[in-house]
Order: C-alpha cells, then sequence, then structure tokens
C-alpha cells in the first residue's frame, strides 16, 4: 500500500515523462531532415556560394548526435523504470521515485535544450 508521498513522487515522474515523450517524434523527423540536408549539402552551396558546408556539416552533425542521443537516452530510462517496485521498505520505494523524477527532470533539461538548439539551427534550412 502506497502513502500518499509515494504515489505523489511516481505520479509527478510519469507526468515528465509523458511531457517530454512526444518529442521523441520530432527528435526522428529532424535526424531525418538533418540527413537530407546533409545529402543535398553541394545543392545547397550552389544556391548560396558564400555557405559554408563544412561548418554547416558540423554543426548539423553535431545536433543530430544530441538529437539521437536524447531519444536513447528517454528509450533507456523507459526500459529501466520500474512502475511497479516490489520486494522494498516504504522508504526505499520512496527514494527510488526520488530518484527516477530527479533523472526524467533532468532529461527533460536536455530534451529542451536540444529541441531549441535543433530548431535554430534547422530555422534557416
Amino acid at each position: 500500500k502506497e502513502n500518499a508521498e509515494i504515489t505523489q513522487l511516481k505520479e509527478e515522474t510519469i507526468a515528465v515523462h509523458d511531457e517530454i515523450m512526444p518529442q521523441i517524434s520530432t527528435f526522428d523527423r529532424q535526424a531525418v531532415r538533418i540527413d537530407s540536408i546533409l545529402a543535398s549539402l553541394s545543392d545547397l552551396k550552389a544556391a548560396n556560394e558564400a555557405l559554408d558546408t563544412a561548418l554547416l556539416r558540423t554543426d548539423l552533425t553535431h545536433i543530430k548526435s544530441r538529437l539521437e542521443g536524447a531519444t536513447d537516452q528517454m528509450m533507456q530510462w523507459m526500459v529501466e523504470f520500474d512502475a511497479d517496485p516490489q520486494d522494498m521498505t516504504e522508504e526505499e520505494i520512496k527514494s527510488y521515485y526520488q530518484s527516477e523524477l530527479d533523472k526524467i527532470k533532468k532529461m527533460k533539461t536536455l530534451f529542451d535544450e536540444v529541441s531549441k538548439e535543433s530548431a535554430e539551427k534547422l530555422s534557416g534550412l
């Protein structure tokens, strides 16, 4: 039987997860878009002689790596998350959910940063 504090921690953890999870499909679309842009750098250079394609390639590759890294972290967290821990004391369960809440909040910060960075970089392309 869970106490109110445990229920609160669990619900808050799941709520943060539910808030950032939909961003994964956006991240996947952005990664595909980056691949497309990288494949057409010569066309972009032809349209804009001043374009630094080496810098653009580096920037886009970095952003794609961050998008994929954030997604991978979420997938790993979901695999490891135990929504109904057994064989723990009430205090251990509370501590577990607090730890998971801290992890998912850090992940939300990462998702927000990556989302902003990719939106800014892709906006002009």
